[in-house]
């Protein structure tokens, strides 16, 4: 079940709560909410929207090119609706790649999707796996799965497993489809957590960008992370 409970603001907002949605597991079920509302110990995090790489940010299976930069925007243009991206007419996937300029420790997310209809209704995430296409998706396990309420204003926060999230140099979210349109609209990606003073890509592996089987479970099991270069 979900967990409701007040909720601090992002810093530069002035309502009083907001609607905290508990990890929903990783790619496999996960059971534990009350487990995990009590590792976010109510700390959601400030906004890390001053630490993306809004240049380098990308998308995937969208009908514009460019335009999932402009959904990572400030709070305050969180409801402009002429800065959107939308995935192709006919195919409501779509994958974002968010990279920062330092790590992070991510904490938290709030979608803003289309309307009711185009809003995403689930989205996967990848920490450093700045590979992550519609095939290799497949085959490399994501961190953690979400499913999606429709948020219009922003007020619901998604709260990640932070052991899972720690030493970020990026992300890449794959919505996997809406609730009755072809095609997925987002509006807005807003993003908590703690910055490092530590700068991308100190970590760094080798891997093949189309892992052979046999290498699926270890990628998987310790996933493997790529600095940006």
């Amino acid at each position: 079940a979900d967990v409701e409970e007040a909720g601090r603001p992002y810093p530069d907002t002035h309502y009083t709560a907001s609607i905290i949605m508990p990890p929903h597991g990783g790619c496999s079920s996960h059971k534990h909410f009350d487990a995990d509302a009590k590792e976010a110990d109510q700390d959601h995090g400030a906004t890390l929207y001053p630490m993306v790489d809004i240049d380098k940010v990308k998308g995937l299976n969208e009908s514009k090119t460019g335009a999932a930069k402009k959904v990572i925007k400030p709070w305050d243009k969180r409801k402009d609706d002429t800065k959107v991206v939308r995935s192709v007419e006919g195919d409501g996937e779509l994958i974002i790649h968010i990279p920062f300029t330092v790590q992070v420790k991510f904490k938290s997310f709030t979608i803003i999707g289309g309307d009711a209809g185009s809003a995403p209704k689930e989205v996967k995430i990848w920490k450093n796996r700045d590979d992550i296409d519609f095939e290799t998706a497949e085959d490399v396990k994501c961190d953690q799965k979400f499913n999606l309420a429709y948020d219009k204003d922003g007020t619901v926060q998604y709260l990640v497993k932070m052991h899972k999230f720690q030493n970020t140099s990026s992300l890449t979210m794959l919505f996997t489809g809406n609730f009755e349109e072809k095609t997925t609209q987002i509006n807005w990606i807003g993003l908590k957590g703690v910055g490092t003073k530590n700068k991308h890509g100190i970590v760094q592996a080798v891997y093949e960008a189309r892992p052979v089987e046999s290498d699926h479970k270890k990628l998987a099991d310790h996933h493997v992370s790529k600095g940006i270069k």
